[in-house]
């Protein structure tokens, strides 16, 4: 009768493990487009039909921002500004909502050169993404203050002033890079026709750890770059992948050495620039740069994965010169490359030859968030809140289109079988 019991027990167990699936262990979207920058969600069971009327939650946000949600186990956390230039971080419950608290961490406001006309509605201060684990959440914004608080209760760890630590922007739209949570590393990379370098400081403390200066040749609004740092693996060690200034490069997070770097990505028209971070599948490498005003005539370029040192004349393997993305980060997955122009044209390539599956115009509409993938789907939505959701294959069957109210520019979080979504001042929660 005893081994009987046990044999039940365990068997519960083994059931229990089964059929609570990805919810055994749980799930974080800890940073912009997951832990490395892929955009790609590990979640099986996502959602991919939704309304208005058929969220789980839906929370206002004080001011206004564009940055991604960042998921740990508990909470997830976002930035913003308000209209006295206040910037603020701040912590809602992933079960309902709930606001946890609200951190007044400073004030300030977007160095920009550019025609405010051409980005105030819809980029400020609170661009850059905050990054958070079970422990701290890190927060940076494009005044150049990061900041590191404590996840649970808000309080202030450290601060560092960027801009007078490292040296003062130029940038024409002012700076919107997120930084990437390496290990206890928080590297953060700054390219503008001032300050230009990457650096890793100590995530613990804020104490520098080490810093690459990062000058390429460029010209015109060339040596800008609003991308994000990509973590790749290469053969079992992490690279972290940087775009930028017409060039794309790797570095070893641990040391700061630059591993290999390529020309390539500069755009015939004075506005050319990098927005979306890189991607990597499959042994190979892709950069993105993009051409305002060109009719989406920009760059998307790949190159194999493995050498050191200039790598452009042996590991480049194609130019894809199409409906381009200008600010929307593409997938790889499957051996495929999923792009989404600012129009809602996307592109599936394969991405070792750049061979052209298909062209689609989604109807999302304007878009500038970057896909992300999740349960075999990829996921694009568009300003105007319309969501179209298709096949992660070379069929790029659309799956279904959804409509919510408010301004989307900011990049979903796909993890734990929920979507979170922020338009410009709300925050929403989508489960099945």
């Amino acid at each position: 009768m005893k081994s009987i019991t046990w044999r039940c027990l365990a068997l519960f167990a083994v059931l229990a493990l089964t059929f609570t699936g990805e919810k055994a262990v749980a799930q974080s979207w800890g940073q912009f487009r997951g832990e490395s920058g892929s955009g790609i969600s590990t979640s099986k069971n996502l959602p991919t039909q939704w309304s208005n009327d058929a969220v789980a939650w839906s929370v206002d946000l004080p001011g206004q921002g564009n940055s991604s949600p960042a998921v740990n186990t508990d909470a997830l956390y976002v930035t913003s500004q308000t209209k006295d230039l206040g910037l603020y971080v701040l912590a809602f419950s992933r079960a309902d909502g709930t606001a946890l608290w609200k951190e007044n961490v400073g004030s300030g406001k977007l160095a920009a050169k550019g025609p405010a006309n051409l980005y105030a509605h819809r980029h400020n201060a609170a661009t850059p993404s905050p990054i958070a684990n079970d422990k701290n959440v890190w927060a940076f914004f494009g005044s150049g203050l990061l900041v590191c608080l404590d996840a649970k209760t808000g309080k202030q760890r450290w601060e560092v002033d960027m801009v007078q630590q490292y040296g003062a922007y130029d940038i024409t739209f002012g700076m919107g890079s997120t930084p990437r949570l390496v290990g206890d590393k928080l590297i953060v990379s700054c390219m503008t026709k001032g300050a230009s370098y990457v650096v890793a400081l100590n995530a613990n403390t804020g104490e520098l750890v080490w810093k690459h200066d990062r000058r390429f040749p460029a010209k015109d609004d060339g040596p800008d770059a609003y991308s994000t740092p990509t973590l790749i693996n290469v053969a079992g060690k992490q690279q972290l992948v940087v775009t930028g200034c017409d060039h794309i490069n790797a570095y070893d997070p641990e040391s700061g050495d630059q591993i290999w770097y390529s020309s390539g990505l500069q755009i015939a028209s004075p506005y050319g620039r990098v927005i979306a971070s890189p991607v990597a599948d499959s042994g190979v490498v892709v950069g993105v740069s993009a051409n305002p005003g060109g009719g989406g005539l920009g760059h998307v370029m790949a190159w194999k994965l493995g050498a050191k040192g200039n790598v452009r004349e042996n590991s480049a393997l194609w130019i894809h010169k199409k409906s381009t993305p200008d600010s929307s980060s593409p997938v790889a997955i499957g051996g495929l490359l999923f792009t989404l122009a600012d129009n809602g044209v996307a592109t599936c390539l394969d991405i070792k030859t750049g061979e052209v599956k298909w062209v689609k115009r989604l109807t999302t509409g304007t878009s500038y968030a970057s896909l992300v993938a999740g349960g075999g789907n990829i996921y694009a939505i568009g300003i105007n809140g319309t969501a179209v959701v298709f096949k992660a294959d070379a069929t790029g069957t659309v799956v279904a289109t959804n409509k919510l109210e408010g301004q989307f520019y900011s990049t979903p979080a796909l993890v734990d079988g929920a979507i979170y979504l922020r338009a410009y001042e709300r925050l929403v929660a989508i489960e099945k």
